[in-house]
């Protein structure tokens, strides 16, 4: 079947941990006053112990239970990434519950069929806008009995904006479910825990649904347990760490990481919001933090914005301290270390150029996790040439996330890494990534025939990706099987890594690299609005909005210029021939990104398929 494989095959260290209750409660034991949590709320940093989590989430476990909460029943969290998140997940699995996330983004009438389709018995929300969601449906969601408002929302028992009368019956606190939970017999969590096993449904993670409707990957308590116990050791996250969390919770990248921690014992510190993301994480002075390439590719831009604002002598300094930046990183990445000279240049850069970007971080990185999406390579050298090193991994939702990682002492820019203990990868004669371990889904809920697809009878997941093993059992991914690009010409084009290599350009936010069946490849293009309006307020181009701004020629210039740059790295059939520049970037709301981020091709193919079709007519 495969004709490359690899394989870690380093053993696990004994752990008494079947269950995610089981990891909880150990951490709890071992450590009842170690600090898990440090969450930003109202302007302050407030601190959380483990004991204090688990008082939380007992007492929220046995309201569930005093509602009527069965074992094996679903309970979804509809919020974004804060505490009383990790407070709700883990009062679901003591009960005995299944977790089922849900993007706070996601739009009502998804929100409605995925509540639907899980069976939802009870909600956590954290606003009355996800209440909203889930109460202009109600009638289709008859299994939903109780929604919880945490309490820092005001009114949460009360009529919300928007909300239907009808809604009302449907609210309490989080409070009122404390006082459910004080009431009842707190043995009741030791009977649950007792009737939970490894291979019992943990959390049913909603894939993206870039093609159609998402499918549900159950993901087993076992799974979970696997997977903390492999990115332990595979990803270089330590008991002393703080680790900075701003991710989804609702994406599986993200579940993955808040379990090692908790493992772990790993302090987590979590932003007030993404608005003041920049300003939490200079004061949260994190050591670690888990990140998606786009949070990448916008930092970067900024940087490269200031450095072009900040005039020609600057402009020198840095581009030296970079060069000499990037002569180091590549000595360190194979193993070797700089000569004196060297270290000494090193050192200068650091002090004029480097320590200034490693400020915006808090000054304390060791290094940084990506997922979620193929890095570019340019952009991995980059940071790593700063000093602030990215080391990429790869997974999927059927797997919990974590497959393959790179690691200090074992990173190859421009691969995944190799695969995390007792994983397997192989490519099969197709081009296919496959993988095998105990960190795999059960299969997709009340879906056997996209589980049959996924899941083949010797135990591998068919991931869908492309991909190639090298003689070190390093692992590449070049594209998505479905998402290839065959020309006209013959040529097999993988369109992700051409839009991740374009996306380096300051300018460019998003593309979608088009061409199926086509004589050459053109593209859609938003554009970076920050990097923009510095540049037309430098070049005194003047607009009234920013829509107005994306359809200047001026524009249009300056991309061609960037383009022209870009295309000279690629091979002449992977070249953009003609793009054209939309005037707002893909959105949610619009349907062509899913609240994950992934781009929705077929949505964006069909919106703008007139303009497409118009660069290969004669006459464009």
């Amino acid at each position: 079947m495969a004709a490359v494989h690899a394989r870690c095959a380093a053993k696990f260290p004994v752990h008494s941990s079947r269950t995610v209750v089981d990891l909880f409660e150990n951490a709890v034991a071992g450590a009842p006053d170690k600090v898990i949590l440090r969450c930003k709320v109202a302007g302050r940093w407030q601190t959380t112990t483990l004991e204090q989590w688990r008082d939380i989430s007992a007492r929220w476990a046995l309201g569930l239970i005093a509602l009527g909460l069965e074992p094996g029943q679903r309970v979804a969290i509809a919020a974004t990434t804060r505490r009383e998140w990790m407070f709700a997940d883990m009062a679901i699995v003591l009960a005995g519950g299944v977790t089922v996330p849900i993007y706070p983004s996601a739009l009502a009438d998804d929100v409605a069929w995925l509540a639907g389709h899980a069976a939802i018995r009870f909600a956590f929300v954290e606003s009355h806008d996800q209440v909203a969601k889930l109460a202009g449906h109600r009638a289709a969601l008859p299994q939903l009995q109780t929604v919880i408002v945490w309490d820092d929302q005001p009114g949460a028992a009360a009529q919300g904006p928007g909300l239907p009368g009808s809604a009302l019956d449907w609210l309490i606190r989080s409070a009122d479910l404390e006082r459910l939970g004080d009431a009842t017999p707190a043995t009741v969590l030791a009977d649950r825990r007792g009737g939970i096993d490894a291979g019992d449904p943990c959390t049913i993670v909603y894939t993206s649904g870039t093609t159609g409707r998402p499918k549900g990957a159950v993901l087993s308590h076992g799974a979970f347990v696997f997977e903390a116990l492999a990115c332990s050791t595979a990803l270089d996250v330590r008991p002393d760490d703080c680790l900075f969390l701003f991710l989804p919770l609702a994406h599986s990248f993200a579940k993955m990481v808040y379990v090692v921690c908790m493992a772990l014992r790993t302090e987590m510190a979590i932003p007030a919001s993404m608005e003041t993301l920049i300003a939490d994480l200079a004061e949260a002075a994190p050591t670690v933090m888990p990140s998606v390439p786009r949070v990448f590719e916008k930092v970067h831009t900024k940087i490269m914005a200031g450095v072009q604002a900040a005039g020609p002598v600057r402009q020198n300094v840095f581009a030296l301290a970079l060069r000499i930046g990037k002569r180091v990183a590549k000595l360190q990445l194979d193993g070797r270390q700089p000569d004196a000279l060297l270290r000494a240049q090193h050192e200068l850069a650091q002090r004029l150029v480097f320590r200034k970007i490693a400020a915006v971080f808090g000054g304390r990185i060791r290094g940084f996790i990506s997922g979620g999406a193929p890095l570019s390579p340019e952009l991995a050298e980059f940071f790593f040439a700063v000093g602030l090193p990215i080391f990429e991994g790869y997974g999927m939702t059927e797997n919990c996330a974590a497959a393959t990682v790179n690691k200090p002492g074992a990173c190859k820019i421009g691969t995944v890494g190799r695969p995390i203990t007792g994983v397997e990868i192989s490519v099969a004669d197709d081009g296919e990534v496959l993988i095998r371990g105990a960190n795999l889904m059960l299969g997709y809920l009340d879906n056997p025939e996209a589980t049959a697809l996924a899941l083949d009878s010797e135990g591998w997941l068919h991931t869908g990706d492309v991909g190639e093993i090298d003689s070190d059992g390093y692992l590449r991914i070049t594209d998505r099987k479905k998402d290839i690009i065959i020309t006209a010409g013959g040529k097999n084009i993988a369109p992700q890594n051409i839009e991740a290599h374009f996306k380096n350009c300051p300018f460019i936010s998003n593309c979608m690299v088009y061409g199926d069946k086509r004589k050459f490849l053109s593209m859609l293009v938003t554009l970076d609005e920050y990097a923009v309006t510095q540049w037309a307020d430098q070049q005194g181009v003047r607009s009234t909005s920013f829509a107005e701004l994306a359809q200047k020629p001026e524009m249009y210039r300056l991309l061609q210029e960037h383009v022209d740059a870009r295309n000279r790295g690629l091979a002449s059939y992977e070249t953009i021939k003609k793009f054209a520049i939309l005037d707002r970037d893909f959105s949610i709301e619009e349907g062509e990104i899913t609240p994950s981020m992934k781009l929705r091709r077929r949505e964006v193919t069909h919106k703008h398929q007139g303009l497409l079709d118009s660069f290969y007519t004669e006459h464009y």
